[in-house]
């Protein structure tokens, strides 16, 4: 286990300034294939270490069958090139890998190892800051989309990391709230559930009540009114308007669900970087080619992560939809309140973050997947975390040395 938490610590130490901060320098930009490999591999070299957990692996293996399948699938339908069915296959076995690779080796870290691990994470965000002054300029309207991904990825991770306090959350959303200096809109939704998590959730979340559903659409509408202006431009005022690009994606996206049903166009044939580099044919078959954005090259053809779905049919979104029901059933699950916001926090982040983004197929999403892989293991590693119950009121806080820890965690 010692073995597993070393190495784990230095994968993560290199992973936030090699894989978000600074991707885009020389010799940064395949990084993220490399360590997505490397820790398959090591997962794989762990397989029979007892300190790893066994669980994940039957429906680990169970993705693996089902990504191999679309591979075949797709190289016979040759909508494209099977140049972009590999550039495919790697994007999408990395998130799916490291959440599961996480969840198995289960690393646990002490306290030295935390320490290290939070502390490359905050430098590396304030050095990305330094390094990019036209953030603090007034008058710049930049937004920033790697600003925000470190700040709320750091801001998770220190609240899961360091003691259990009221200082030590409001320092987590301190770190958080650097990345409104230059924020994307969709950060700002983040912001908005981290604080309702954080501050407001007070026991878990029963999704079959109605109490929960109000709340959930509650948190929703807050989030789409912070994010108003963008959203209203692409999915409300601007959903038929044939020259924008990212609405014009959504909405073919959905006839290649209908033309290509039931397992879609294949990989590498629609909204990722696989149809980016090798142009794919269906961008001419829709139209798409001569609107701007989506042309040869386009910035817009892997800009956001759902219309991806397309590539693999009613199927494959049904079975993307039941990973997730899975992770949130998983979630709901978690007893210690502080993992389980976590959690939760990620689910919400990344549900917001790929209507506007594809980070979940790239190197910059990673982030988010180890720390949800972390938090799966909350429950195993229970005899470990009996300071998960946040003491909520100061008084508790004062006299927190003098609490004994409790065999059984109280989750309101």
């Amino acid at each position: 286990m010692n073995a597993i938490a070393r190495f784990y610590t230095l994968y993560w130490i290199i992973y936030f300034p090699t894989c978000i901060a600074f991707n885009d320098l020389p010799g940064f930009q395949s990084i993220d294939e490399a360590l997505t490999a490397l820790l398959i591999v090591y997962t794989f070299y762990q397989k029979r270490n007892p300190d790893t957990n066994e669980e994940p692996w039957k429906e680990y293996f169970t993705f693996l069958g089902i990504l191999a399948f679309y591979v075949v699938y797709s190289l016979i339908m040759q909508v494209n090139v099977a140049g972009a069915v590999w550039i495919e296959f790697v994007q999408q076995i990395r998130p799916y890998s490291i959440i599961f690779c996480t969840w198995i080796l289960n690393p646990q870290f002490t306290e030295r190892q935390k320490k290290w691990m939070l502390t490359s994470m905050v430098i590396t965000l304030a050095s990305w800051i330094f390094l990019h002054p036209e953030t603090t300029q007034r008058g710049v309207a930049a937004e920033f989309p790697v600003l925000g991904q470190l700040a709320i990825c750091t801001g998770m991770a220190w609240y899961l990391f360091t003691e259990q306090s009221r200082k030590n959350t409001l320092i987590a959303t301190a770190i958080v709230l650097t990345g409104m200096l230059a924020p994307k809109y969709k950060f700002m939704g983040e912001v908005v559930c981290f604080i309702a998590l954080l501050f407001f959730l007070k026991k878990q979340l029963d999704f079959k009540s109605p109490k929960t559903t109000i709340a959930i659409v509650l948190l929703m509408a807050v989030v789409i009114t912070v994010v108003w202006q963008r959203f209203d431009i692409y999915y409300m005022s601007g959903w038929n308007n044939a020259a924008l690009a990212r609405p014009m994606t959504y909405k073919t996206s959905l006839h290649i669900l209908w033309d290509y049903f039931p397992f879609g166009s294949g990989m590498g044939t629609f909204a990722t970087n696989g149809a980016w580099v090798y142009y794919s044919p269906l961008y001419y078959d829709y139209g798409l080619n001569t609107i701007w954005g989506l042309d040869a090259g386009g910035g817009f053809i892997c800009d956001a992560f759902y219309p991806t779905l397309a590539q693999y049919g009613i199927v494959g979104t049904i079975l993307f939809c039941i990973f997730w029901k899975r992770r949130l059933k998983a979630i709901n699950e978690i007893e210690g309140m502080r993992y389980y916001r976590i959690a939760l926090l990620v689910f919400f982040c990344l549900a917001i973050e790929q209507t506007a983004d594809s980070s979940w197929l790239s190197g910059k999403g990673m982030g988010y997947c180890m720390l949800l892989g972390l938090c799966m293991n909350a429950n195993l590693n229970r005899s470990d975390n009996e300071d998960d119950d946040i003491m909520e009121d100061e008084d508790d806080l004062e006299d927190a040395d003098e609490i004994e820890p409790r065999s059984e965690l109280s989750l309101g």
